[in-house]
Order: structure tokens, then sequence, then C-alpha cells
């Protein structure tokens, strides 16, 4: 019997998790500084790597809550090794109507998941009535594509194969839409927090298996833009073809049997007076 394909969430974890989102996330969660004790909401956690991190550093005295739109994602969530301290309640709901209790938590966290709510600022108001007072938001989103070096390059090859995927530019950079820090200090200021603090952060992705690269990076981009995957007979043209078309671009970026590059964000810190 031939094993199962892993899916696109899975993909998510197995792929970007160790490869990009790992070293991302130690540095956000360096950077927002969870205590012991704290109770911390991750909003958009995927498949929890963030909420995974902060479990420990929050202890058992404290409490940590994932909510993700995406049922795939937070099963492979639910699948993941259990980390050491706070237990972890994993709940599906979107970020715009999901019930959240006013003044629970200590610290609300959001990586990678801003970018794609429909109204910005109305999700950062509820996650600011969430907080108690004097409590904290963090928040990590990548710059701007024009400052992702192999990302960049990549997403000018599919650019001229979106078209029978259903897909757009736009729909296909959506990670990178809020790169510029003062519109994103705008946003967070708009919704009501004070004394906001947004600093530059870069990390080096690497990835094993460069022949595999693309191909894996596509398959796990369709947990984050689900129409890439809709029409499996198209997206496997499209796999098939950005493959080939990359190799070139994915051989630059190797050193050591491994693709290597880096990645751009930034990271923002904000209160509830």
């Amino acid at each position: 019997m031939t094993p199962q394909s892993p899916s696109p969430a899975e993909m998510y974890e197995q792929f970007y998790g160790p490869g990009m989102f790992q070293p991302l996330t130690a540095v956000f969660v360096e950077y927002v500084a969870p205590q012991l004790g704290e109770h911390v909401l991750d909003m958009a956690c995927g498949t929890g790597m963030v909420a995974r991190h902060v479990a420990p550093l929050v202890g058992s005295d404290g409490t940590v809550v994932g909510i993700d739109i995406n049922p795939a994602m937070l099963a492979v969530a639910r699948n993941q090794p259990v980390p050491p301290g706070a237990s972890i309640e994993w709940r599906e709901g979107d970020a715009a109507t999901v019930d959240l209790p006013d003044q629970a938590f200590d610290l609300a966290l959001c990586q990678q998941g801003l970018q794609f709510f429909p109204d910005q600022v109305a999700v950062l108001q509820r996650l600011r009535r969430s907080l108690v007072a004097g409590g904290r938001i963090g928040i990590a989103v990548w710059q701007g594509i024009e400052q992702q070096s192999l990302v960049a390059e990549f997403a000018e090859i599919e650019l001229h194969h979106l078209a029978p995927l259903g897909v757009s530019y736009a729909d296909l950079v959506a990670p990178f839409s809020l790169g510029d820090a003062e519109q994103l200090r705008l946003l967070i200021e708009s919704a009501g927090f004070t004394r906001i603090v947004i600093e530059p952060r870069s990390i080096e992705a690497h990835f094993s298996a460069p022949e595999t690269f693309a191909r894996n990076m596509e398959t796990a981009y369709g947990a984050v833009i689900p129409a890439f995957i809709e029409n499996p007979a198209a997206f496997a043209v499209f796999l098939d073809t950005i493959e080939h078309e990359t190799r070139d671009l994915v051989q630059r970026h190797v050193q050591g049997g491994m693709v290597h590059f880096m990645m751009s964000a930034n990271l923002a810190i904000a209160y509830r007076e």
C-alpha cells in the first residue's frame, strides 16, 4: 500500500514548522516574554507552534487557549506532543465572531494571522476587550514581499501560473500585506491600544531536501490559501511547473545540502490601559 501523502495542514507543520516558524516563534515569544501564571490567548494559532512554546513558560498555574478557524490545522495541533506546563485548550472559531470573555487574558498573541482577517480593527478591539487592565498584545507579521529574498523571486514565477487555480497575485502575497510598520502601528492604535512598540526581526529559514523544496512549499501553502488546492488536477500541473521553473532559483540558495534564506518580520507589542 502506498503511504498517504501529508495533507496541506500536516505539511504546514512538518515543512514550515522546523524550517521557518519555529525560529520565528522563538524570537516572537522571547519578545513578548510570557510570565509564570499568565493566562494567554493565541489567536489564529494554526498548528499550535506558539501555544506549545508558551505553555512551559507560563507553567502549570497559567493557561493557554489556541483558537483557529481551520479544523484541519487544529487537528494537527491536537496530534502534536503535549508540552509541559500549562494545559492548552484548542478551540475552533472565527476571530471575528468567536466568543471571548472580557478581561480574561494577560497576553493575547497573533503570529502571522492578522493579515487574513477581513476586519482587522474589529478583531483587535475584541482582543483588547479580552485582556485585563494592563494586559498586552503581541503581533508578528511578515514584512513586505519585496523584503523576502527567495519568496519574492518565487512569487514572480508563480504569478504566471495562478489563473488555472483561480488564485490572484493578491491572494498569493496576502501573508505579506501588513509589511509596513507604520501601517501596523496605526492599525493597533485605532483599536485602542497604547504604548505600541514595533521592531523588525529577521530569521534564517532552512530546509532539507532541496530537490522537493518547491513541491513541499506549495503543498504546505494550501493550508494558508485553500484555493490553491481546490482543483487537484490544476494544482498537480501547477506543482510540476513551479518545481521545474524554480529549480535554478532553489539551487542558488543551497548550502551544505540545505536551502537557506532570510525572512524578515515586524514584531509588535502594545497594552490595554
